[in-house]
C-alpha cells in the first residue's frame, strides 16, 4: 500500500477506494476504518451485543472485476471499487442478487 489512514489507497498501480453502507448509502471511509468493519463482520452481530464471539455464519464476500463487496448478512456492508470507480460503477456488483451499489 501506498498510503494508509486514506479514502484512496494505490496498490500496484491500481487505486482503491473504500465505502461502508450507513443510513442507505455509501459512505467513502478509511482503509482502516473499513478494515475493522470487515474485522468486525466476521463475528455474529447478534452474539456481539452479548459480548460473545461466534462465527458469523451469514456473511458474504462477492468479487467482480469492478470491486470487492461484503455485508455481515444483516445491517453491516463495506466495497472497496478497483480503478478510482464510485459504488455506482460497479455494475457486476449490481447485477448480485442482495448487492446494494447505487
Amino acid at each position: 500500500m501506498t498510503t494508509e489512514g486514506t479514502h484512496r489507497v494505490i496498490v500496484r498501480g491500481v487505486a482503491l477506494r473504500f465505502f461502508l453502507y450507513v443510513d442507505g448509502g455509501w459512505v467513502p471511509v478509511t482503509d482502516t476504518e473499513f478494515h475493522a468493519a470487515y474485522e468486525q463482520s466476521m463475528f455474529d452481530p447478534a452474539a456481539l451485543r452479548y459480548d460473545v464471539l461466534c462465527p458469523n455464519r451469514r456473511r458474504v464476500e462477492y468479487n467482480t472485476v469492478e470491486g470487492w463487496f461484503w455485508s455481515d448478512g444483516s445491517a453491516a456492508s463495506g466495497l472497496i471499487t478497483f480503478d478510482d470507480r464510485s459504488p455506482g460503477e460497479c455494475a457486476g456488483l449490481a447485477g448480485i442478487e442482495g448487492v446494494r451499489v447505487a
